[in-house]
């Protein structure tokens, strides 16, 4: 009917399904054949679409009531392929979240439509900011309120590792399986102009900001804006200088988390440097993985390789406090009534005793899993608080061994990153404060001092929020701080990650922004004020035909080849710690690996001691003239 009469009908299919090709993978070429086989509407017609909705598409709900928006921005860099080498991209990418989410109910008008007007509704002011280079901040380093110890010791975390490898199943598939509760839902995300601007500069982080306070007036809201380090510290310098009277006074202004956690990654691979925990990893990762791991670059990495290492340590410890051979902890019956026969009564009796323990606490991880008992029976399970304690005791009597306390302190770190993964998957504001905290001695020692000084100001203004902005501390304090592109509990992410994910991801792969659509002002505009309805259309589609573009509902660490490789490697790591292991009588910090020893000079087995008398000693000093400059562990 369409090839009939062009002119008078547009057939929906064929225009959605030519809006779902152009939206994935943006090709002229593809377009055009689908059209000429009567499949799909044409390339002229979906272009058509996508100005029109761009010019249409903003349907966000004018009543938030229930609801909250916070912004994200982040430097947006592209190296444009230009003949000169000039022109290269580098502006500041806006995203809006709102949770709950709404959906896109706009009709869009087939209305005849310039890229001059596109231009003008995507274009954001620019505002200059004339800085006072004699003015300085007011802010001081408060003495930290001591946090309470709300958050009950992860018990999955110690089930997890202490049951490997007779279970394997990893503690962030685990909790994702069995943690459940309350939370806001999943956040529609809306794409926000971008500003063509070097995102360092101060007019731009100033326009953002202006911006930003524009846009949750316009909803009635108190404006919360995320930003990575750098970009926070300027802002954070632009806001004190500002009059009182200023809009900038109202906004929140938040530190990434994602961006924090990465630091903090940085941090542990600095401590532990020289320690053998890079000859350790280098039994599984690629030498120059491991040195991007240890920066904290190779994020996904290094959070796997840690939690590896830890069960790996776990299963080391307990062996040595009960005094048993590694091979009870599999789950191979014939081996382990040989290697009983060979044993002391004395030391059958404690690994009996030992089996015994852990062949009840795998039936209470099989019922928690069936979800037959609830995850709070741990708390009060006897076999589990023998085994805290029992580690606990292990490191009491090896607290002169300066090898064991550096790996002890490695396991507690390891312990604070899971804490706080598990404060943003959770969406649980007191406990992403209470992790923040714990982690400051941590960058002090290890010579972290921007996220040093940032993270500090940061809890200072959060722990403050109750006293200067009761609505947006109600909303953080009932998990508002992350946002879900998933409806489940244990889907939190940090808004600097989501921004990383959504924006970023959607400019760089294919049929993105840099993938031949273009980086003019007009492009970047329709492409950015047109995702709304394209996505839109994009999911009708996936309903109509069945086919998803999307990822598994399993989690990753469930699947089978993972699970092997997994244990694989957490076996070669126990392997590797059997024979050099950290918990040995040798008192001296000494490399597991090389064997080469510190002198009374090397004090990274205290780095926690070193980082609170660094933090102790810049309380009531104005954060420009902060006492840490230099001092580190070594």
């Amino acid at each position: 009917m369409q090839a009939t009469r062009p002119r008078s009908l547009i057939a929906p299919l064929q225009l959605g399904l030519g809006v779902q090709m152009h939206h994935h993978f943006g090709s002229k070429f593809l377009l055009d054949t689908l059209y000429q086989l009567g499949f799909s509407s044409s390339y002229k017609e979906v272009q058509k679409h996508g100005v029109n909705s761009a010019l249409q598409g903003d349907d966000s709900p004018q009543d938030l009531e229930g609801r909250c928006i916070q912004h994200v921005a982040d430097n947006v860099d592209h190296n444009i392929r230009t003949l000169d080498g000039h022109g290269t991209f580098h502006g500041m990418g806006i995203i809006a979240g709102i949770t709950p989410g709404y959906n896109h109910k706009t009709i869009v008008q087939r209305l005849n439509v310039s890229l001059d007007d596109i231009k003008q509704i995507g274009k954001i002011d620019l505002h200059q900011y004339n800085f006072d280079r004699t003015s300085k901040l007011s802010l001081k380093f408060e003495s930290l309120a001591a946090q309470q110890s709300g958050a009950l010791p992860d018990n999955i975390s110690l089930l997890c590792s202490t049951l490997w490898p007779k279970k394997r199943i990893g503690w962030s598939a685990m909790c994702n399986l069995v943690q459940d509760g309350a939370y806001p839902g999943k956040s529609t995300i809306v794409f926000l102009p971008m500003i063509d601007l070097e995102p360092g500069n101060l007019s731009c982080i100033f326009s953002t900001m202006k911006f930003v306070c524009n846009e949750a007036f316009k909803y009635r809201a108190n404006p919360m804006l995320t930003f990575d380090q750098p970009l926070y510290w300027k802002a954070l310098t632009i806001i004190d200088n500002e009059p009182k009277d200023s809009d900038l006074k109202s906004i929140v202004l938040r530190l990434g988390g994602f961006h924090l956690e990465m630091s903090f990654l940085g941090s542990i691979g600095n401590i532990m440097s020289g320690s053998g925990l890079a000859e350790l990893m280098e039994t599984v990762y690629a030498p120059n993985a491991v040195t991007h791991m240890f920066t904290g670059k190779a994020v996904a990495r290094a959070v796997r390789g840690h939690f590896l290492i830890y069960n790996a340590l776990t299963s080391l410890l307990l062996c040595e406090h009960f005094h048993v051979s590694s091979t009870v902890l599999k789950d191979h019956d014939t081996e382990n009534v040989e290697h009983l026969s060979s044993l002391e009564d004395s030391e059958i009796h404690n690994e009996n005793t030992f089996i015994q323990d852990l062949n009840k606490l795998s039936y209470i991880f099989d019922e928690i899993l069936e979800r037959h008992l609830p995850v709070d029976t741990l708390d009060q399970n006897e076999v589990l608080r023998k085994i805290r304690d029992s580690i606990s005791t292990f490191r009491k009597s090896h607290i002169e061994n300066r090898t064991a306390r550096l790996w002890f302190l490695y396991m507690d770190m390891v312990d604070l990153l899971r804490n706080f993964i598990k404060a943003e998957r959770t969406g649980n504001w007191t406990l992403h404060l209470q992790t923040i905290q714990k982690m400051l001695p941590y960058f002090a020692a290890a010579g972290h001092n921007l996220y040093l000084k940032s993270a500090y100001v940061y809890l200072q203004q959060m722990h403050g929020l109750s006293r200067t902005n009761p609505a947006i501390n109600e909303a953080l304090m009932s998990g508002f701080h992350v946002m879900r592109r998933s409806d489940r509990f244990w889907s939190g992410l940090s808004s600097d990650l989501i921004i990383e994910q959504v924006l970023m991801r959607c400019i760089k792969t294919t049929g993105g922004l840099t993938r031949g659509r273009g980086m003019t002002d007009a492009q970047r505009s329709l492409w950015i004020l047109s995702m709304p309805q394209c996505i839109q259309m994009n999911e009708a589609m996936q309903q109509v035909t069945g086919v998803n573009f999307e990822t598994s509902e399993q989690h990753k660490e469930m699947c089978i080849p993972r699970k092997v490789r997994d244990t694989k490697d957490t076996t070669t790591f126990l392997d590797f710690l059997g024979e050099r292991s950290p918990f040995s009588i040798d008192k001296n910090l000494r490399n597991i690996e090389t064997g080469a020893t510190g002198d009374s000079n090397v004090n990274s087995d205290n780095a926690l001691v070193i980082g609170h008398n660094i933090i102790y000693r810049q309380w009531k000093v104005n954060v420009l003239t902060s006492l840490y400059s230099k001092e580190k562990t070594k």
